[in-house]
């Protein structure tokens, strides 16, 4: 009896250290449901009110905590990470959320992607609250830091570098498999970026990281 007891806690523990590492960063085009016009950042604690009004219903409450860095919710099921997030990076302390629309002090996210449920969190103030970044911007701030990094299923036709930000300029270059990818100007759908591939060739040219709908095609690379 003592060596199952001590079997199911081993368990325990190597499942709830696995759960506190757990984070969650786009691999596919479809891994995002809801793209929205951008993505607002939250650090610990988020807050999801029914309207943008801090009298309104608390519909939602997303938080993970300093010690390890694990996510939980005010309901009993527990939510894959993929159907809350954009992308989760709890070494980083952050998170992204999808953003469907803002005013001056609110910005309206889409917390369940699966389900596409959308509610209202306050912007940033002090330590709580969201940052908006419309796309364009969240790619050039974070991805000079970061770096960016593509989908797995990228199109071939999105894989071409190009004299500039259009499709119908030269393709001056191309890429299979990037392993470094780093923006330097942000226009529109296109970044003028330098690829690093895995054979240590250098290239540049401007990429289309984003479909004339909206899909991404790439993200910051936050791990």
């Amino acid at each position: 009896m003592k060596k199952l007891l001590l079997l199911i806690l081993t368990i325990f523990v190597f499942w709830a250290f696995n759960e506190a590492r757990a984070e969650f960063m786009p691999a596919y085009t479809n891994s995002i449901n809801h793209y929205g016009i951008g993505a607002a950042k939250i650090t610990n604690l988020a807050t999801i009110y029914e309207e943008p009004d801090l009298n309104s219903k608390v519909i939602q409450r997303i938080y993970w905590n300093d010690a390890g860095n694990f996510l939980v919710e005010d309901k009993k099921d527990k939510e894959n990470f993929a159907n809350i997030f954009l992308a989760f990076a709890p070494n980083e302390n952050m998170a992204f959320l999808s953003v469907e629309d803002e005013t001056d002090d609110w910005v309206k996210v889409c917390y369940n992607q699966k389900k596409s449920l959308f509610g209202w969190i306050k912007k940033e103030n002090g330590k709580h609250g969201a940052k908006f970044y419309l796309y364009k911007d969240l790619f050039f701030e974070y991805g000079k830091k970061y770096g960016i990094y593509t989908f797995r299923n990228l199109p071939p036709n999105y894989k071409g570098l190009y004299s500039s930000p259009n499709k119908d300029s030269q393709e001056v270059d191309n890429f299979e498999y990037a392993k470094y990818i780093t923006p330097w100007l942000v226009q529109g759908n296109w970044m003028l970026v330098k690829v690093v591939t895995y054979d240590n060739k250098t290239k540049t040219g401007w990429f289309r990281w984003r479909s004339d709908e909206g899909r991404l095609y790439a993200f910051i690379n936050l791990r």
